[in-house]
């Protein structure tokens, strides 16, 4: 079972704020931040290589995302604030948008992952591409993404035995968003049964839930239970939206997400969560 359930966590990140310094590919920039102010944390968005340690110091937590980050000044910007996460011990997520697109984006994902990070957030098709570009051995099931693009091919269910061997060789959490989403420490794997399926078309929503995922463990007794807790606060809020008769489609669950973010109340929240806990 979880140490801390996932409302009791929301109170805590509403409580606090924490800082959350994000290096955020700028296609998901503007979402990120506002699904962190809704929510309840504090985002800064940060680029530049000399602040990339002070600003880390400062904050809570740190969000790292490849998407657009490919050049050599965003790579050492990943690098330099993974680094100071490590230092000043502070809890990292890392979204891996769009491994196994490319022999570039393949190595600067090994490369972060070798800084070894608090959480990591994908599909499952960057997941599965994830664990055979850091060559590891996945004890079943194939062992490389189908990804098209930035979009995952595989379910969420395919992924699993990536996501724990990851989770066992880099100490981490591993999440894997999909229709039903997983969650792994490598030993207990989480079932989150909430969300939309049409959040897959709004651009920067995973991205976003990675950034939370960040906020949520600068405030969690474990970081597994502050990956559920934002999963929950997540997919809770989107399913509270899309019942809204005034969402037609992903511009305005965009906008009423963002609302039932900062509306959902801890009642509400556990009332309608729908996780399962499945020990390995």
């Amino acid at each position: 079972s979880l140490t801390q359930q996932p409302h009791a966590v929301m109170t805590m990140l509403r409580e606090k704020g924490p800082l959350t310094m994000c290096v955020q590919n700028y296609v998901a920039m503007d979402f990120s931040a506002n699904v962190l102010l809704a929510a309840g944390a504090s985002p800064a968005m940060v680029d530049a290589n000399e602040e990339c340690d002070p600003f880390t110091m400062i904050s809570s937590a740190l969000s790292l995302n490849v998407g657009t980050a490919l050049s050599p000044h965003w790579i050492q910007a990943m690098l330099l604030s993974a680094d100071a996460a490590n230092k000043y011990k502070k809890p990292w997520s890392l979204d891996p948008v769009g491994c196994g697109a490319t022999p570039h984006r393949n190595a600067v994902c090994a490369q972060v992952m070798e800084k070894r990070p608090t959480v990591v957030r994908g599909n499952a098709s960057e997941i599965m591409a994830l664990a055979s570009v850091c060559k590891l051995v996945v004890s079943e099931g194939t062992q490389s993404g189908g990804g098209k693009g930035v979009d995952s091919t595989n379910g969420s269910d395919e992924a699993i035995p990536a996501a724990i061997a990851l989770a066992k060789h880099y100490g981490c959490i591993v999440a894997v968003s999909g229709a039903v989403d997983v969650i792994t420490d490598g030993s207990v794997k989480v079932l989150v049964h909430n969300g939309q399926e049409m959040l897959t078309k709004i651009t920067g929503a995973g991205c976003s839930l990675s950034a939370l995922c960040a906020a949520y463990c600068a405030v969690s007794q474990l970081p597994l239970d502050g990956v559920v807790a934002a999963f929950v606060h997540f997919t809770v809020a989107s399913d509270l939206a899309a019942a809204m008769p005034e969402v037609k489609g992903p511009g305005t669950l965009r906008t009423h997400l963002l609302d039932q973010l900062y509306l959902v109340t801890p009642e509400l929240l556990a009332q309608h969560m729908k996780i399962e806990i499945v020990s390995m």
